[in-house]
């Protein structure tokens, strides 16, 4: 990896003091794209995973990802650092597994970014059609990629106060559609059956392939630590956005499909999913509120998915600022804007390498749903459930290691819980892959395994490097040791 330097006058800090949890809440959950969720991915759950058992997947998961954030959170006070799974992952297990983990991240949170891009392009695409204009997905994709570089430039508050008007008009079309449900049910129409949450229809055959699609809508919820640097009041902030978050996710998706579930009915959901995904959320919204309110649900899946790539544009631009402060990549992408203080040079990387893999996809002539979206989903989903795992282990290894005062709960029984249950989704994860993917055995299980291979190799490069050059070697960790 390269070693140049940046110029010695070139700032590198970020701006300090500036966000406030609620305001990484907003990122978190915008990583997420609840509508577009609700939309697209949550129909095609019920129809491949455990059916109307959904909404009890979510819960379980939600439980987990709760006793992981124990963990993480317990250790954050020990972290000065904005590489997240790097820092965490580096500081409990050491170096060489931390770098593994930086690559498996970047490359993770690089394919959704691609994934997302491929949805926006697809249904930007889809809008100008139906105005006569023809405008190719990847053009679409492409300004999109453009426009996220630009915001983040500007700052984190301008992204922050953006995400938030996006974010209220996101959730509030959800929210709206589950008060018209409940208002529904409560004239009498139909009663609200609670069989989603009953331990015979969640854990059936299909509860292992649900787990691919419930973890895949937590993704992002670990990013809370990226802005640990920029954030007031870090030690309290980041837990908190985190909680919160992980919370907010698992009730807001249990509790709308559950809704949605009883609109349709118990007998007919699963065939409703199955004949009309892309369209049972929208169809429901449509019934309950009327086919103008539908057309606007139809826009804002579209702001939903953009809030996502903005979102996600923050985080790896974040992330590759902080692997070059440490040297770990090209150091002049530690350089930070004079006026905004933001990573501007890593935003323009992020965005050069979006559009670079956009126009790949589009001179290969491959569909931005069918083929585009599954097929980079494989790599991050299974990447960030994979670092996931290595940092609830890492905590662990941390507080037996030190000792620091934290409560046997929080140092040892909660993260260890957590990680045997992620080791448990990934495998999970990995056995269905196919599923994600809609390819072969083969070709999926090597989709899934490249960007753990990835890590390995970059867990390789960190141990040549401190055989051929032990002090830079050190420099690697020296920002998350002990303090």
């Amino acid at each position: 990896m390269p070693e140049s330097s940046t110029e010695p006058n070139q700032p590198t800090g970020l701006k300090r003091d500036t966000i406030g949890w609620f305001s990484i809440f907003l990122m978190v959950i915008t990583t997420n794209g609840p509508l577009t969720s609700m939309g697209g991915g949550v129909p095609a759950s019920i129809t491949l995973g455990n059916g109307i058992g959904l909404p009890g997947s979510y819960v379980i998961v939600c439980v987990v990802y709760l006793l992981f954030a124990v963990g993480f959170c317990a250790m954050s006070p020990y972290v000065e650092n904005g590489g997240a799974f790097y820092a965490y992952i580096t500081k409990g297990l050491g170096t060489i597994p931390g770098v593994g983990g930086a690559c498996i991240a970047v490359l993770s949170y690089v394919t959704m970014l691609l994934a997302c891009y491929a949805m926006l392009g697809h249904f930007m695409s889809v809008a100008f059609s139906s105005f006569g204009v023809g405008v190719p997905w990847w053009v679409c994709a492409g300004a999109a990629a453009v426009a996220a570089h630009l915001f983040c430039v500007r700052g984190i508050e301008f992204s922050g106060r953006l995400l938030l008007i996006l974010m209220l008009s996101e959730v509030g079309v959800i929210l709206a559609a589950d008060l018209l449900e409940l208002l529904r049910a409560s004239h009498g129409q139909h009663p609200l059956s609670l069989l989603p949450f009953a331990p015979r229809a969640v854990f059936t055959q299909g509860f292992g392939p649900s787990l691919i699609f419930v973890v895949a809508s937590f993704m992002g919820f670990e990013t809370a630590a990226i802005y640990s640097q920029e954030a007031h009041e870090a030690q309290r902030s980041v837990p908190l956005a985190m909680y919160v978050s992980i919370a907010f996710i698992g009730v807001l998706y249990a509790g709308s499909i559950w809704l949605m579930l009883n609109h349709f009915g118990m007998a007919d959901a699963v065939g409703v999913a199955a004949n009309d995904p892309g369209g049972m959320w929208l169809s429901m919204f449509s019934v309950l509120a009327g086919h103008t309110a539908a057309k606007i649900g139809s826009v804002l899946v579209m702001t939903s998915l953009f809030a996502a790539v903005l979102s996600f544009t923050n985080v790896v631009a974040r992330y590759w600022h902080a692997l070059a402060v440490r040297g770990l990549v090209w150091r002049a992408l530690s350089r930070t804007h004079l006026r905004h203080q933001s990573p501007h040079v890593a935003s323009a990387a992020t965005m050069v390498i979006s559009v670079s893999l956009i126009l790949l996809c589009a001179k290969a002539g491959l569909s931005p749903m069918l083929q585009v979206l599954p097929w980079a989903s494989v790599p991050s989903a299974v990447g960030v459930l994979a670092c996931q795992a290595l940092a609830a282990i890492a905590v662990v290894v941390f507080f037996r290691r030190n000792r620091t005062g934290v409560s046997l709960w929080r140092a040892l029984v909660a993260p260890a819980f957590s990680a045997i249950l992620l080791l448990f989704f990934l495998w999970e994860m990995i056995v269905h892959v196919e599923l994600l993917s809609g390819l072969s055995a083969g070709l999926s299980y090597a989709m899934a395994v490249s960007v753990l291979l990835a890590g390995v190799l970059a867990s390789s490069y960190a141990a040549d490097l401190r055989r051929r050059s032990p002090k830079r070697y050190a420099q690697l960790s020296d920002l998350v040791s002990l303090r």
